[in-house]
């Protein structure tokens, strides 16, 4: 008998983001080797709707997509999160939704994705409903909603309704279970994989770029840390020409000006190319352009897709300790490691990649060899792990 599953996300394709390309990725890793995979993507919606009109289901490849339009003011509207009534409303609503296609649908395993809202939800419906639940750390969850107190007893409740924990890196499994809620004995890293058959670029982008193009890649805000990279290459200045590329667009309007201020202030702004939003099958045209990508993540950080596409076009590395970075980056083996939040670090890292070509080489070369190990197939078989786990524990519970 197939495997019935249901991922819960409140990001899932078109939108834009690490958690909904990981829902997407997943879902049809999980619906090609056989499982029967639903989702249900929990999207905010700034008026409220009447629950039969608030839902629609496609069928998008493998994958039966259910797109729930979830009442949550817009802030700018004088709505804060902090709103008890607006909060309890959406928490219900969310609640009702899931609760209405577990009903329908009668699925073996609920498999969230962000502890909250996602497995806060999934938690409460699969226990009510006897349905084990998955809960999926993806960074900010738990790197920075450890540190919420609006947020914290959400994904504590998340945490101990789950019947398996996973997470994209070991630091954040360690902060949750250290500082949170013991889960050591549920729980398990599954890094991110790279289809490497759909890593192929279509054509050359034209951008007015010169000289040792450096930069990074996906969504721009605070915890990226791009303002170190920004003091370090205004620090390294005209001793070397290069050219700076953000391949990808700000996280939101609000995290586009101080950037933009920054670049201003630093004297980078005529030699930075910004592309804007790039669809995922696009990106490797863009990567294909860079010589060094630099990921200097302040926290929050999960397993960034975009560095591990880079490492596979066999690119230079240069990455913070943060999240799951120093798991897959091992020190001038197969790139450079610094300090988060340490301009002066990324300073030396780049001046040596760019003074040794031969170094150059060897780290890219080492980064295609690590990520070529980093499968679709390997994923499965991790997700496969997990799922026996609990379904044979359930089914032996209901044999006692």
């Amino acid at each position: 008998m197939k495997i019935k599953t249901c991922i819960v996300t409140g990001q899932y394709p078109p939108q834009v983001g690490g958690v909904g390309h990981s829902a997407f990725r997943v879902a049809n890793i999980l619906a090609s080797r056989g499982m029967q995979v639903h989702v249900v993507a929990l999207q905010k919606h700034p008026t409220p709707l009447p629950f039969d009109e608030s839902c629609s289901s496609t069928q998008e490849g493998e994958v039966l997509v259910h797109r729930v339009k979830v009442f949550h003011p817009k802030r700018e509207e004088g709505v804060a999160f902090a709103d008890g009534e607006v909060l309890t409303r959406y928490n219900r609503e969310m609640f009702h939704a899931l609760e209405h296609f577990q009903q329908r649908y009668h699925y073996d395993v609920l498999h969230a994705f962000f502890l909250y809202p996602a497995a806060f939800v999934a938690g409460l419906v699969g226990r009510l409903h006897g349905v084990k639940m998955i809960a999926s750390i993806r960074g900010n969850d738990i790197g920075k909603y450890a540190f919420d107190p609006l947020r914290l007893p959400f994904i504590r409740a998340s945490l101990e309704n789950a019947d398996y924990v996973t997470s994209v890196a070991t630091s954040l499994t360690d902060l949750a279970d250290r500082a949170i809620t013991p889960i050591a004995g549920k729980a398990k890293t599954i890094l991110n994989s790279v289809d490497l058959t759909r890593l192929r670029p279509q054509a050359r982008p034209e951008l007015n770029l010169k000289g040792t193009i450096i930069g990074t890649a996906g969504l721009f805000r605070y915890k990226k840390g791009l303002v170190y990279l920004f003091k370090a290459l205004a620090d390294i200045g005209n001793r070397f020409d290069f050219s700076l590329l953000l391949a990808g667009d700000f996280f939101s309007e609000d995290d586009r000006q101080p950037h933009l201020q920054m670049l201003h202030d630093y004297g980078l702004q005529q030699r930075t190319v910004i592309t804007g939003k790039i669809p995922s099958d696009r990106m490797a045209d863009y990567l294909q352009l860079f010589d060094v990508l630099v990921f200097p993540s302040l926290f929050s950080e999960g397993c960034p897709l975009s560095m591990l596409e880079a490492m596979a076009m066999k690119k230079v590395i240069i990455g913070s300790r943060a999240g799951a970075i120093p798991e897959i980056i091992r020190d001038h083996e197969n790139g450079l490691l610094v300090n988060p939040g340490l301009s002066e670090e990324i300073t030396q890292a780049l001046v040596e990649v760019m003074e040794n070509p031969a170094l150059r080489e060897r780290l890219a070369a080492n980064a295609a060899a690590t990520v070529s190990a980093m499968t679709p197939a390997r994923e499965f078989s991790d997700w496969l792990g997990v799922y026996e786990t609990i379904l044979d524990e359930s089914s032996r519970r209901k044999r006692e």
